[in-house]
């Protein structure tokens, strides 16, 4: 039995998404289960009436007061009710959360292949700081007819702060093979793992289009030709762009992640609580998509939809790697006017499946070499 280490507890389409694909299709050759890992430190960031544990106490309940008020609360709760439904369905029934790794070691005897990743599970800003269980450090507590791989894994950036050096060092330590997602923190990852690691695609693109298209059918999505926007972070220029866009076009702009305190156009329509599905459903179906999200892009590009991407603020090495991947590095902007000429120019689809082919035929062929296989004889 395989078991996957990652963020299954997120509230986010992209860590639930590619946590659903992983499964799938390591569950093509072998049972796949998802390990109920949720770290302490890492809990209070998902809850429903969550403030800033740093604020002062005004501030918090200042906070508080304005989740309570009922219509931000409901869509919160609907949110969250969502992507509960989702993760049961897909994911796993389990109930219980573990938070070390002596209860992972002790979670199923069954498992003799534990997979960590993919996603950003060694990005200790994500983390609350490098959390162990994303590094199998419970094989002290286990036989050795077990293996120990990340699949995909991401820092986040190039490199961490140095402080990190060494206790990610003695992380790595502990896998027998190591996976990256992003090529630029490959050369970092080498000098602190003593091997080269690999580089594999997000889980997202071991599932074929066709794959994807079966299970949005089960959802009741029926818009059409909108521009959907799913960002991480507000950017003027692309908020210009959108009120550009929707003149020129006459299309809706639907937006897909929370209200921050900010809108991106006078008319823009946000769409609250919908479950990964829906997402799904609706960069499938939108005539446009404009993002600043790795994983918006990555189905703009699995549903080869006209879209741009714009730069964040501090983090664009993965978004970077993953179109210069498929030869799209000039669909990464950070103008209205570079975003305009962008969206003009006709993809050839053709040439970046192919190019996507490349890299998923390698994707699999590590999945095969490292994780499928016979541990009786390891």
């Amino acid at each position: 039995m395989i078991g996957i280490l990652t963020f299954y507890w997120a509230d986010d389409y992209g860590a639930l998404l590619q946590c659903c694909a992983l499964k799938a299709y390591l569950g093509r050759y072998r049972e796949t289960v998802v390990i109920p890992y949720f770290p302490k430190p890492l809990r209070r960031r998902y809850r429903l009436l969550r403030t800033d544990p740093n604020a002062r106490l005004l501030r918090r309940g200042y906070e508080l007061a304005g989740r309570l008020i009922p219509w931000r609360f409901y869509r919160r709760w609907k949110r969250k009710r969502s992507m509960r439904l989702f993760r049961r369905r897909y994911l796993t029934r389990e109930r219980r959360m573990l938070s070390s790794s002596r209860e992972i070691a002790a979670f199923s005897g069954k498992i003799d292949t534990y997979v960590a990743g993919s996603d950003q599970v060694w990005n200790p800003e994500i983390t609350e700081g490098l959390q162990e269980g994303y590094f199998c450090t419970f094989r002290r507590f286990l036989g050795k007819n077990c293996r120990y791989v990340s699949y995909a894994a991401s820092i986040g950036a190039e490199r961490l702060e140095d402080k990190y050096r060494k206790p990610l060092a003695r992380g790595l330590a502990c896998l027998d093979a190591v996976s990256l997602r992003e090529p630029a923190s490959a050369p970092y990852i080498e000098t602190l793992y003593a091997k080269k690691p690999a580089v594999v695609l997000d889980p997202v693109f071991l599932i074929e289009k066709r794959g994807w298209e079966a299970l949005i059918k089960r959802c009741r999505w029926k818009k059409r030709g909108y521009i959907a926007v799913y960002d991480t972070e507000y950017h003027a220029e692309m908020a210009g762009y959108l009120e550009e866009l929707e003149r020129n076009t006459g299309l809706a702009i639907l937006v897909f992640s929370e209200k921050r305190g900010y809108r991106w156009t006078n008319d823009a329509r946000y769409v609250y609580g919908c479950g990964p599905l829906e997402f799904l459903a609706a960069i499938r179906h939108a005539g446009r998509i404009v993002t600043n999200s790795f994983h918006a892009t990555a189905f703009s590009i699995l549903f080869e939809k006209p879209f741009v991407v714009f730069a964040h603020s501090s983090r664009n090495a993965r978004i970077q790697d993953l179109l210069k991947t498929v030869c799209l590095e000039k669909r990464l902007v950070r103008t209205r006017a570079d975003a305009r000429a962008c969206m003009e120019q006709v993809v050839d689809w053709p040439m970046v499946r192919q190019a996507l082919g490349k890299e998923i035929l390698r994707s699999k062929a590590f999945i095969e070499r490292e994780i499928i296989l016979d541990t009786a004889d390891l």
